[in-house]
């Protein structure tokens, strides 16, 4: 008899020690900063398509190792840029077809595609900054400071990449790679594109 409780208690000593410095599935390093951001869209096709003037939700979550594990925290640094080129993606399967742009000529004179800072239209969630509601314009303004004539012409859809940099309680970067996702905004004639 003696020997099986020694026999348990060994075998209690070792289960405990495995479990205790990352012999487990769980990680237990109390490392909570994250490897990257994933950036999404409600839905389950994550597919970020937007008409001009409305409004889209869009979620950071900040993760951690190859299984994408949660790290708790949810205060963001986001950025919006129109894109001059690039791609979207049009599917659930993750076909992807070419963006449009902004042309825009100033004067008058040779138009060009115009690229710009789109994040005044981003507004945060006072109450978690993980999410965000994206608004493009419903008419494309001018730059500031466009000489008279100017236009500036949508080839829908145009693309704008929102990008999400993950913060330290403190407010300071807290490492690991910003997430993104392309948004088309999609002619209100034809909003499937």
């Amino acid at each position: 008899m003696r020997r099986i409780v020694m026999s348990l208690a060994v075998l209690s000593a070792l289960a405990l020690g495995a479990c205790s410095g990352g012999g487990s599935v769980l990680s237990f390093d109390n490392n909570s900063q994250p490897d990257r951001t994933i950036v999404t869209v409600q839905g389950p096709s994550n597919i970020a398509r937007v008409l001009p003037g409305s409004s889209i939700a869009i979620s950071a979550t900040p993760v951690r190792g190859s299984q994408n594990g949660v790290v708790n925290g949810n205060r963001f640094v986001w950025s919006a840029a129109l894109l001059a080129s690039g791609t979207y993606t049009v599917n659930a399967l993750g076909q992807t077809k070419a963006c449009g742009s902004i042309q825009y000529a100033p004067g008058g004179t040779g138009a060009f595609a115009l690229t710009a800072d789109m994040s005044l239209y981003v507004t945060i969630d006072p109450t978690n900054e993980a999410n965000i509601i994206f608004t493009p314009p419903a008419i494309f303004p001018l730059p500031a400071g466009a000489p008279a004539g100017s236009t500036a012409n949508p080839t829908y859809p145009y693309c704008v990449v929102v990008t999400a940099t993950p913060l330290d309680s403190g407010g300071h970067p807290q490492g690991g790679e910003a997430g993104s996702i392309t948004v088309a905004v999609v002619n209100p004639a034809a909003p499937t594109q």
